[in-house]
């Protein structure tokens, strides 16, 4: 798996262009792949149309975090691409999601509002420590791009090792504050313009605890759907997204010696009444299966550690229906596959980390702080 550490002390830019640099081939290969599935899959009829829609999203991502954007800006500098390919690589699930038509697009509300394979995500209270781990399924052919990024400490927040893809801001991980955030997918009928979601995963990895990350996830205009779980040593708050609805769907607080043991875990179906009536879920998609085996598992024996999750995440029970999956074919290389996993102690700050199929693979291992 590749790993980019990121200089101290260096600028947003600086961090995007190294990046770009280190991984040019690739940023440049993910964009172009992540570009014909929005026609294949999306409703997009062709590369220039993809390409607007992507730039229609910088404006926004310049609005809601200055060094994000220019990070982005960077990465596409180095790469020699333009930032537009690589809002394309970073925001291809909503990007996907998008009408092709202009004029259906408006602004993401910027604060709550009530009302095929896929991740899996498991968040536990164990006797090792509180863990948040997930699967990171999507197209198969996304495998090769898997990469560990090592995010110094800076004015905007701490330190912090990021699971993400070559040419990608980030999708889940783990701050020295011992915030971690976790992802679902979750398919949008409001899909409408808003920020590149991984900005919006490194902005809440910013922040010093797990309600603070709650409140930039619920205050962000996010544009389509995903099911973030964010925890740290204390809390945990599951929030399902659509392109205008946020909902807190679960929340956990622990304190004392001895807190209670409890555990939740979420795939890609919406769990709230709400959210589920402007969602749809694939015809082929494994997500109920998926959790009724999590919930059956975490059911018959608690979480124990690091080493126990993993194996779980690795499980081919009920296959191809099963957590650690592969529905790609050579007819059809870009099928949902299992592209990786990452595993978090938040309480000791191991972060376990593997790219592709994790089923009797072990772990690469990181730790914050």
């Amino acid at each position: 798996m590749r790993i980019l550490e990121l200089p101290a002390g260096a600028t947003p830019r600086r961090w995007g262009q190294i990046h770009g640099e280190s991984f040019r081939g690739e940023v440049k290969a993910l964009s172009a792949i992540r570009t014909y599935l929005c026609t294949r899959v999306g409703g997009f009829p062709d590369r220039t149309s993809v390409l607007a829609a992507a730039e229609a999203h910088l404006p926004v991502l310049a609005r809601y975090h200055a060094g994000l954007y220019e990070e982005l800006c960077g990465i596409a500098e180095g790469a020699a691409v333009t930032p537009a390919e690589v809002v394309v690589a970073n925001h291809y699930t909503d990007l996907r999601d998008l009408s092709p038509d202009p004029t259906s697009w408006r602004p993401a509300p910027e604060q709550a509002v009530d009302s095929d394979g896929g991740c899996s995500v498991i968040w536990a209270e164990t006797p090792s420590g509180r863990i948040l781990a997930q699967t990171w399924d999507m197209h198969a052919t996304a495998i090769p791009y898997v990469m560990m990024l090592h995010v110094p400490a800076s004015a905007d927040g701490p330190e912090t090792w990021v699971f993400t893809l070559t040419g990608c801001l980030g999708l889940t991980g783990l701050s020295t504050a011992r915030v971690g955030i976790g992802i679902n997918n979750l398919y949008s009928n409001d899909a409408t313009l808003g920020v590149v979601w991984p900005a919006m995963v490194r902005r809440a990895l910013h922040q010093p605890s797990a309600a603070a990350a709650r409140d930039v996830v619920v205050g962000s205009p996010i544009g389509s759907g995903h099911h973030y779980m964010v925890a740290d040593r204390r809390d945990a708050f599951a929030i399902e997204t659509s392109g205008v609805l946020r909902k807190v769907i679960y929340a956990s607080s622990s304190s004392g010696a001895n807190p209670s043991r409890s555990s939740y875990c979420h795939t890609n179906h919406c769990l709230d009444a709400d959210v589920a009536a402007v969602s749809s879920i694939s015809p082929a998609s494994t997500t109920r299966e998926r959790l009724r085996w999590l919930e059956a598992s975490l059911g018959a024996a608690p979480i124990r550690d690091l080493d126990d999750v993993w194996t779980r995440m690795g499980s081919q029970d009920g296959w191809p229906k099963s957590i650690n999956t592969n529905m790609s074919t050579p007819e059809n290389p870009h099928g949902t596959a299992t592209c990786g996993a990452v595993a978090m102690n938040l309480d000791s700050g191991e972060v376990w980390a593997q790219a592709g199929f994790v089923t009797n693979v072990a772990a690469e291992r990181f730790r914050v702080g």
